[in-house]
């Protein structure tokens, strides 16, 4: 991923939203990216206000000036361009973000439909099943490591998650753009599964286990130096549980401010949405964490 030049942030008017939304912008001014701010609005919730006589289109428009203007790094920020859509929320920000031509979209973890859910909102998890660009999923508990600052100075380190010894190397392609941008380091994680095996063939298990963290760690560091970067790209290889691994990748930075990059495979291919992992981890982090697509080959 390069620098995304154009970024689409998605809010409801909730506060998750806002959050979302104050990374987006941070982000644009560290990038020098156009920002898009878009509001779907409920058709059905249009119509009814019609009937009383409400131009409910005027009013979000409204709503959504004085909402992006309540972000400290969205009011400093232009080009700026608000969209307010009539449309069910998924679809509205996936073919928004299609005519747009943006590169990125942000989401926040919860939305107005959030507390109902598990772990984050319909649409959020709408967005990353449909969406065959990167998606920026943003917890309610982020803060700016610098509130005073317009951008996302201080973020880091960015951790990529290596799907397998072969494939998702997009993953690590994708966080050192990223690291460049925020002016931070970069780190890179493949964790290899445990295997669940009946006690007494547990010797036999580890020694399989074994075996695949060296040869994951042998392909996936030649893969490593074909990067060019003059970043440093540390690599390191676990075995466990890989959404909690993941996850406590992430809280592995006390007094730091990390990102974690996912990899995903693009709509259309054999796996067109994320997996199971993917949403624990998402759920656990607690961190921003960019799900960037792979194509089928893992480029």
């Amino acid at each position: 991923m390069t620098p995304p030049r154009s970024i689409l942030a998605a809010v409801d008017f909730s506060e998750p939203s806002r959050i979302a939304l104050e990374f987006a912008a941070r982000l644009a001014n560290s990038c020098g990216a156009c920002l898009h701010v878009l509001h779907a609005e409920d058709p059905l919730l249009a119509a009814a206000a019609k009937e009383q006589g409400r131009n409910l289109s005027h009013e979000a428009r409204e709503e959504l000036a004085r909402f992006t203007a309540s972000s400290h790094a969205a009011a400093e920020w232009t080009p700026l361009h608000h969209h307010v859509v009539s449309g069910q929320a998924t679809s509205t920000i996936c073919d928004i973000a299609d005519r747009e031509r943006v590169n990125l979209i942000v989401v926040g973890m919860h939305g107005m439909s959030g507390p109902a859910r598990a772990l984050f909102g319909s649409t959020t998890e709408g967005v990353l099943e449909r969406s065959d660009r990167p998606v920026f999923v943003i917890p309610d508990s982020w803060a700016p490591p610098r509130p005073a600052t317009h951008d996302l100075y201080g973020m880091g380190p960015v951790i990529a998650a290596i799907e397998n010894s072969c494939t998702g190397m997009a993953a690590v392609f994708a966080a050192v753009r990223l690291a460049e941008t925020l002016d931070t380091t970069v780190s890179a994680i493949h964790v290899v599964p445990e295997l669940n095996v009946l006690e007494r063939w547990r010797p036999h298990a580890d020694a399989v286990v074994a075996q695949q963290v060296c040869r994951a760690r042998e392909e996936i560091a030649t893969a490593l130096r074909a990067i060019k970067t003059t970043l440093e790209v540390p690599l390191r290889i676990e075995n466990g549980s890989v959404a909690e691994r993941l996850a406590a990748a992430a809280f592995a930075w006390p007094g730091q401010h990390p990102i974690l990059v996912l990899g995903r495979h693009v709509r259309g291919s054999r796996r067109g949405v994320p997996g199971a992992t993917a949403y624990r981890v998402l759920g656990l982090a607690k961190v921003p964490v960019l799900v960037h697509c792979l194509a089928d080959d893992g480029s």
